[in-house]
């Protein structure tokens, strides 16, 4: 049999019969939680200056589930690093008492301060909930956001 013969014959087999990828040493992924809290990174807020004129820094979350959610609370803190440590510029809470479907998300996009400046400042954000999920109350504990983003913002 050719090379050729043998690559083609390899990849029909790898096509129709594909692996998990998976090594004899390696270890199965464990699966992902029922539910997820996401943060945006800082940001001046294109939506804030479009509709009100306002400029402003922002950092939104959300709270992601593929199982039902009710009383779902989300804490956004709004922080700025700093010469002597960081400080905390918003906090805000939304409480969405309904239930959610699975595969919705319940949004906290309302923590926002606005510029009095166009200084250069780093910022950075902070998020925690609590749901009532499958009979008991589930909490996620602090997300920070990836980045400490410079803006030119002031506060």
């Amino acid at each position: 049999m050719t090379t050729r013969k043998v690559i083609l014959l390899l990849a029909i087999f790898s096509f129709l019969f594909p692996t998990n990828g998976l090594a004899a040493t390696d270890t199965p992924r464990e699966p992902k939680p029922p539910c997820r809290l996401q943060i945006s990174n800082a940001h001046i807020s294109t939506y804030l200056i479009e509709k009100s004129g306002v400029r402003a820094v922002k950092v939104n979350a959300s709270s992601i589930c593929n199982v039902p959610q009710s009383n779902v609370t989300i804490t956004v803190e709004l922080w700025k690093t700093g010469l002597l440590g960081n400080h905390l510029v918003r906090r805000r809470t939304t409480n969405s008492a309904g239930t959610t479907f699975p595969n919705s998300r319940v949004d906290n996009f309302l923590t926002f301060k606005r510029c009095t400046d166009r200084d250069p400042t780093q910022y950075f954000g902070i998020a925690y909930s609590k749901a009532f999920i499958a009979g008991k109350w589930q909490y996620a504990r602090h997300t920070q956001t990836k980045k400490i983003i410079p803006l030119n913002c002031g506060t």
